[in-house]
Order: C-alpha cells, then structure tokens, then sequence
C-alpha cells in the first residue's frame, strides 16, 4: 500500500472512532425501539413521510431533546433520511437491517451485544495480555449465551431457507427425512428451524456450554418439536453415534473447538455419518498471509480473531481446514464464500 500521510493517517483514526459511535448510536436504537417505531411508522403509512424528533420520543415516551440528538446524528451516519428539517425516516434498507428482528438480514443484535458482552471482554483484554488466560464462551453467562442466539437468528434462517436446500441432493434428503446432528447447537435456533421448515426430519443437538441447553430444550418444547428434536449437554469429543446420522452441521462452531480436540471431535463426526453422509461447516477462514489479512473479505474474520481471541477460540487458515478434514477422514471437500465473509465447506465422509 502507498504511503500514509500524517493527515490520512489522522483522518482513518477518527473514523475509527466515529465507528466505535455509531454502533453505540444504533445498540441505543435498538434497545430503544427507535429503529423499529420508525419501520413501524412507515409500514403502517401512520407517518409515511417520517416523524419529527419530538413525536418519535412522544411515541415511545422518551426525553425528545436527547431524541433529536440522536436522531440528528443518524442523520449524519446515513442511517437516516429526512424531508426538510425536522422530519425523519429510515435509510434504504435500515428497515430490514435494524428495525425488523424477524427478517433475515438483521444485525441490529449484533451491535447490541457489541456493547454488553464485547465490549465488556475488551476492557478486560489488557490483563488476559499479562496472564495468558482465557475467559471461554460457556464461561460468559446465560445472557451472553441468548445474545449469541439471537445475533445468529437471521444467519440461521438464510442457511436453512435458502444454503442448504441449494446444494447439491441436500434439499431432497431433508424434504425426504433426514436425520441431522448439530455439532455446538447452542440454544438450539438451527436445530428449530431446521425441524420447522423440513417435518420429516429428526434432530439432535450436542454442546458444552450449560447456559445453552436448558435454552435449548424450553425452546424446542414452545415450538411444540419435542417429538424430533432433542439436545444433549456432551462435549464433541465425547460423543459417539455409529452411522445414525445423513447430515452434519458446524455453525460458526469449529474454530471455537480447542485446538486439540478437533480431530477427535471430526473423526466424531465422520463416525456418526452414514455411508455417503454429508458434512456442513460454516465459519470464517483466517488469512493465510499477511497481505492477506488487509483484503475485504477476510476483514470480518480479522476481526472476529481479535474479538474472540480470550474465549481461546483461534480460527484456522484454508490449508489448516483442510489438512483438518483430509486427516479425520473427509473426501470430497468444497468451499464457497459466503455473504462476503464466511466460509461454506462441505465434505463427504470417506
């Protein structure tokens, strides 16, 4: 890259800065209802034109002077539009991204959890430097277990309404009755869905985490799944099914294996298949150099690294995935970026 100068270099810090606000700006949307009162609005056509700062806060009982403040600000990051001076709407698309949890393509929980549970590990980041310790993910808390769950609700809807039907034989076996294993079900939102959208499919669910499973198991009994779908507390290592399952699936699971435990938890995996069976991994692919780590679509895998890195989670690169799967016994073995950032790998048991 070309030389930085004082000023650019300056200027770049600054909207580092101006990020670290905005995601304040839109967790306090968002735990608000700023966002969603103001989708509701225009959906509604209540207000099609927007609202003015002073009726929004009106609506949700709110101070309206701190109300216009934010408002003003949103304005200014393009997460909102307005008509004339004092009446404001949503940005394109800022409707499906943070005021509508139900869509697909949601984030608004992301930053929310940014801000309770990230932030919160960062502070903490400069003594972990010192001792070398690590605060793991099943060691954050039942809250910290829901936030996770629900900052994965759209992505979990988009795999199993739209990336797993697509590939290849895999939208007629569920159709057809699957039975599927979940390796690091967390609170069971794949698992729900997937029995959901395909009733002749059974599943099982396996984590380590404690806070997750009663999550889990009061979310499959409210969705009246109880029949097919079940959930075990068993770390992976210690799990042991001989070809029961056709489908395996890895959501943003197998870098926060510890690193000594994923060939035993593959070969379980592998083990657990039919002849044939398909393995479905989703998750990030660390660079494999390090002009690689400055190109865009490894730059929320960068990032996610540096979030994670005091759970002890380490993401591997390509060759070490698929090193990873060769030596547990996978053939077959395919990738596909995904949402610009995420890695598709799928591998046939061998």
């Amino acid at each position: 890259m070309p030389e930085m100068s004082h000023r650019e270099q300056a200027a770049r810090l600054g909207e580092y800065v101006k990020g670290f606000h905005a995601v304040h700006l839109v967790n306090i949307g968002t735990r608000l209802g700023l966002f969603a009162r103001l989708a509701e609005s225009a959906r509604l056509a209540e207000s099609p034109g927007g609202m003015t700062a002073a009726a929004l806060a009106e609506s949700l009982t709110l101070h309206p002077p701190y109300v216009e403040v934010w408002c003003k600000t949103a304005y200014a990051y393009a997460l909102l539009d307005a008509d004339g001076e004092d009446v404001f709407r949503l940005a394109p698309h800022i409707g499906d991204l943070l005021g509508d949890p139900s869509h697909p393509r949601y984030i608004g929980a992301y930053h929310t959890a940014a801000v309770a549970h990230f932030g919160p590990d960062m502070e903490r980041y400069p003594e972990f430097f010192r001792t070398g310790e690590t605060h793991p993910f099943q060691a954050h808390g039942e809250d910290f277990t829901r936030a996770v769950a629900a900052l994965n609700e759209g992505f979990h809807l988009v795999t199993v309404r739209k990336i797993l039907p697509s590939l290849p034989g895999v939208g007629g076996m569920l159709e057809a009755g699957a039975r599927i294993l979940d390796m690091g079900c967390g609170a069971g939102g794949l698992l729900i869905k997937l029995a959901s959208a395909f009733p002749a499919c059974t599943c099982v669910g396996v984590d380590v985490d404690p806070h997750a499973i009663p999550l889990a198991r009061r979310a499959v009994e409210e969705a009246g799944l109880a029949g097919r779908v079940s959930v075990e507390a068993l770390d992976g290592e210690a799990f042991r099914r001989k070809e029961e399952v056709d489908l395996v699936t890895m959501f943003e699971v197998l870098h926060e294996i510890p690193e000594g435990a994923r060939p035993g938890v593959l070969q379980n995996c592998r083990e657990a298949l039919k002849p044939g069976g398909l393995l479905f991994i989703l998750d990030e692919t660390y660079p494999s150099s390090l002009a690689d780590l400055r190109k865009p679509e490894f730059g929320f895998t960068v990032q996610t690294a540096f979030n994670e890195a005091i759970w002890g989670n380490v993401i591997l690169t390509r060759e070490e995935q698929e090193a990873l799967l060769a030596g547990s016994g996978f053939v077959d073995v395919r990738r596909d970026l995904v949402a610009g950032a995420f890695t598709l790998l799928t591998a046939r048991k061998g």
